[in-house]
């Protein structure tokens, strides 16, 4: 599926921002989600003081990298083994998941997990895309393909 996303392509840009435009909005190529994965269609996202780090190269990442690790979105597909998370659910999304296997897992609490996913699986939605990596799941597009434990459903129904 082709989506658009703001894509860091050379880390170490200069201030302002506005001239040396570090960013690009890039249309990039995204699976399907895989199994304990979810599709998720974005309603908002942040940039934060990480991702401005990024930019300016005081964080070093790989470029080129899809930034953004806060975000809101609306469940749109759940693959194979997502049982908890459905079409429809809205969800906030976070780049450190629930392990599903620790004590706050286990009573429900997703946010305080205490491990995170492995690289390679924090960054499947936009490899092979346009060269683009990333080492947590990019938030800054319009679509995002991300293991569900990254969803932390809205009890209200609202984000």
């Amino acid at each position: 599926m082709k989506i658009r996303a703001a894509v860091l392509n050379k880390a170490g840009a200069v201030l302002p921002y506005s001239i040396s435009k570090p960013l690009s909005i890039e249309e990039i190529e995204i699976d399907p989600p895989e199994p304990g994965e979810v599709l998720v269609k974005m309603g908002s996202a942040g940039l934060c003081h990480s991702d401005l780090s990024a930019i300016n190269g005081t964080r070093p990442r790989p470029t080129p990298m899809v930034i953004g690790h806060e975000a809101a979105g609306t469940v749109e597909e759940v693959g194979p083994g997502v049982d908890d998370l459905k079409r429809g659910d809205h969800v906030v999304l976070t780049f450190i998941p629930s392990c599903g296997h620790c004590l706050h897992c286990a009573e429900g609490v997703r946010r305080s997990a205490n491990r995170r996913l492995q690289p390679t699986q924090q960054a499947r939605s936009c490899q092979g895309a346009a060269g683009c990596i990333a080492t947590e799941p990019p938030f800054i597009t319009t679509w995002a393909a991300l293991p569900s434990r990254n969803s932390q459903p809205c009890r209200d129904g609202r984000w």
